[in-house]
């Protein structure tokens, strides 16, 4: 192979050894500090209480993070996470949900084809806000950290109430829309969970997409 060739070949393995790197660990810096991720398992005393308390094993957590760290990378690459677009990812066992904000109605459809591409994904929940058209606000900005605000203390609230396992629900909030997802002992939790979230300031509407301990898409 001439030299020059040969320099080309190797500059191109190393640039695509250096972009695999660095989806890599823009993957774990997504899955760190995101406010809508999968629950993470961490060690100690804390995390076997919530192992017990949840209606989800330790397996399908690890396929989980598998799913969104894999969905992450590739919506900051195709542009779905930026200034213009915020599209959130939240698995609980295989079942992915997409909220936030898409510019165009195409980017909201790229959303929900790539995250069906991925391997253990049983279904996806398109709850993405289209707004086509419509350009950046400032408050845009103070909305997002008031949703965020929101979705804290509703998992505080959720955290010392009696009456729900809170490590069985996900929550996410957009523009004062709460979006629930994860699994429910019974109706009556559920019904008390929503019924506590419903009834927090600033809390506009409030969807489910919480199924039951017993529903067969669970072993889908």
């Amino acid at each position: 192979m001439p030299s020059f060739l040969y320099f080309k070949a190797s500059q191109r393995f190393k640039n695509m050894k250096i972009f695999n790197s660095f989806r890599f660990f823009l993957a774990i810096f997504l899955l760190i500090f995101s406010a809508s991720c999968v629950e993470t398992v961490v060690g100690g005393s804390f995390a076997t209480a919530a192992v017990a308390t949840r209606e989800k094993s330790l397996k399908n957590t690890r396929y989980d993070i598998q799913i969104y760290t894999t969905l992450s990378a590739d919506f900051v690459q195709n542009g779905l996470k930026n200034f213009g677009n915020s599209i959130d990812v939240t698995v609980n066992e295989g079942r992915v949900l997409l909220t936030g904000i898409a510019r165009d109605v195409q980017k909201a459809k790229l959303a929900s084809d790539l995250a069906w591409k991925v391997i253990g994904v049983k279904e996806v929940i398109d709850e993405i806000q289209v707004r086509d058209g419509e350009g950046m606000h400032i408050s845009d900005y103070t909305s997002a950290a008031y949703d965020y605000f929101i979705t804290g203390k509703i998992e505080g609230r959720l955290f010392i109430s009696k009456k729900v396992s809170t490590f069985n629900y996900k929550i996410t909030t957009v523009s004062g829309t709460v979006y629930m997802i994860g699994v429910a002992q019974n109706e009556s939790e559920l019904e008390t969970a929503i019924n506590i979230i419903s009834k927090m300031r600033g809390v506009k509407k409030v969807v489910s997409h919480v199924i039951l301990v017993n529903d067969r898409r669970r072993n889908g």
